[in-house]
């Protein structure tokens, strides 16, 4: 009898010892379904312990009172402040509603899965030497409202890759509309499914500041035009860079261009920006808001050179200004942010039938491009072809934003090597969803996908009407195309007779020291007449090079000179025979 006893506590202990040490892996594998359960389960514990003393009744009401407490607690966090409800406690919020996303995704609805699905997808190794299945291990989850991203650690023998040949089928199982792999850092990735588009539908216009920061030209650093896949706010800078907007005909480059004038509004009227726009197509494009615009230019291309050729001359003028009193510019009335819209590209530049005209703009704006940041330049360049007989100074736009194009190699010139296989696929963007495109945001090493918000005509109407262009009008002065006379005392003492005497230059030098004399000879080569080198001669003229004897090939001869007889030149050298 003591020894069948004994050997049921036996048994028991053991059982208890594996419980113990099981519930101690699965705390150490998913800490976070452990804990929140354990803890439910003594909650639950609790109030069934507490319902048996005092009955069921009174906990029932409690538990409803809370409940209610909280719910009504809520309920008026959403009424009073929407806007922080939203952005903490929302089902797209940043904190509350993100944390029980990333929960529930990481614990549940991935975490639970995730061993089949690796397996069914034919993402499992077997390991030669231990015979154990690896598999690529679940680490982290990060939600969206449309995206959810899944960060993976790979098993040792086995690449991104594996997973980018099998995303059609990680999205099939996973419930996913598309399955983009991306690489996080060696032997770890990111698995991003995308639920849903969040930007099918159309954004309207986002509203022009109006309020005591409106005018805070910390703005210009990041205007809000529209919305990123992740619904947060797409801001785009527009000082001290120069952007590049490609997209096919009807790909929503006007969205993008007048949710950037829109937002620039206050600053236009206030004097504080100056857009210099050109609509080559006639002013199709840019004629509903042309007051807005200081210089605008939508039918003579002579015109549209020159504007460009002023804008040179203008950052020419400033950098004047600014030698040796500042690097990089202020933005104020008199030194106001200028930029230089053009709708279409092509049309002044590889399509343009006058050469000379478009060699003068396609060199202006490479100045532009080049020296405009620091003296407050900037250029937006629309464009539907982005090869480099179009866009010739393509490299130098800094901020590129791609709308729909028609290939992958299209996407690579408009954002990049590897951009496309980085995730920004404008090839298969809809018709029927203009406005939405991918540009590189700080902070983020893939494009990321946004879309700006739709600006009607009776908006852009009302616009030209209430914010006309303001400020000082901008004349270059030319000053960098004029030699500015030397005013420093060129007199020194003389040594010799002590007396103050006129130099020709800061360091002493005699004119005649400063002048080469160059060998005057007419049959010397173009060689024979550069500065010498060397020392000078001892009687202080500078040392020149001897004229070599010019050739005479033709000697005087006889007019009876017999076909085939050997003629001597005066250089006993040069002999040639006569035909």
């Amino acid at each position: 009898m003591g020894d069948w006893i004994a050997g049921k506590l036996r048994t028991a202990t053991l059982k208890l010892l594996l419980a113990v040490l099981w519930l101690l892996w699965s705390v150490v594998r998913r800490p976070g379904l452990v804990f929140p359960l354990a803890l439910l389960g003594c909650v639950i514990a609790a109030l069934v312990e507490t319902a048996g003393r005092i009955g069921w009744v009174p906990v029932t009401g409690l538990v409803l009172g809370v409940l209610a407490l909280i719910a009504g607690g809520l309920a008026a966090w959403w009424r009073f402040a929407p806007a922080s409800f939203a952005r903490f406690a929302g089902p797209a919020g940043r904190s509350a509603g993100r944390i029980v996303r990333n929960w529930v995704g990481r614990w549940f609805w991935y975490g639970l899965m995730w061993g089949f699905w690796m397996q069914r997808c034919g993402l499992t190794t077997t390991d030669r030497h231990s015979g154990r299945t690896l598999a690529p291990r679940l680490v982290k989850v990060s939600s969206t409202p449309a995206l959810d991203r899944l960060l993976v650690r790979l098993p040792a023998g086995m690449a991104p890759g594996a997973l980018e040949g099998c995303d059609d089928k990680l999205a099939n199982a996973m419930r996913a509309a598309e399955a983009r792999v991306r690489v996080h850092k060696p032997g770890m990735c990111w698995l991003e499914l995308e639920k849903r588009n969040p930007l099918t539908k159309t954004i309207g216009a986002i509203e022009i500041p109006t309020g005591p920061d409106a005018l805070d030209v910390a703005r210009l650093d990041g205007l809000h035009i529209g919305y990123t896949d992740l619904l947060e706010p797409w801001r785009l800078k527009v000082r001290g860079t120069h952007i590049l907007l490609a997209g096919e005909s009807g790909a929503g480059k006007g969205s993008v261009t007048w949710s950037t004038v829109r937002s620039l509004a206050p600053f236009i009227k206030a004097g504080l920006v100056q857009v210099w726009a050109i609509d080559p197509k006639g002013g199709m494009e840019l004629e509903f808001g042309r007051d807005m615009f200081t210089r605008y230019e939508r039918d003579d291309y002579e015109a549209m050179a020159t504007l460009f050729e002023d804008a040179v001359g203008v950052m020419d003028d400033r950098t004047i200004d600014l030698r040796g009193i500042a690097r990089s510019f202020t933005v104020t009335r008199e030194t106001p942010l200028v930029i230089v819209l053009v709708d279409e590209l092509a049309d002044v530049t590889e399509l343009n039938e006058d050469r000379q005209i478009q060699n003068r703009i396609e060199s202006s704006m490479g100045r532009l491009l080049t020296k405009g940041r620091a003296p407050g330049f900037s250029v937006i360049a629309c464009t539907q072809i982005v090869t480099k007989d179009v866009v010739r100074w393509r490299d130098q736009f800094t901020t590129r934003i791609a709308l729909r194009l028609k290939t992958s190699g299209q996407v690579d010139m408009a954002l990049g090597e590897e951009a496309h296989n980085a995730g920004a696929y404008c090839e298969a963007i809809p018709e029927h969803l203009p406005g939405i495109g991918y540009v590189h945001l700080e902070g983020h090493k893939e494009p990321v996908r946004v879309r700006a918000g739709y600006v009607t005509d009776e908006e852009i109407k009302d616009m030209n009407k209430h914010y006309r262009a303001g400020g000082i009008e901008l004349v270059p002065t030319g000053r960098r195309d004029q030699h500015t006379p030397d005013t420093t005392d060129t007199t020194t003492l003389d040594p010799r007779t002590s007396e103050l005497v006129e130099v020709g230059n800061r360091i002493g030098l005699a004119e005649s020291d400063l002048t080469p004399a160059v060998a005057s000879t007419k049959n010397t080569r173009p060689g024979d007449n550069r500065p010498p080198r060397g020392p000078a001669a001892p009687g202080g003229a500078p040392r020149t090079r001897k004229p070599r004897r010019p050739r005479t090939r033709h000697a005087e001869t006889s007019s009876d000179v017999v076909a085939g007889q050997v003629v001597s030149s005066i250089d006993s050298t040069d002999a040639e025979v006569r035909s």
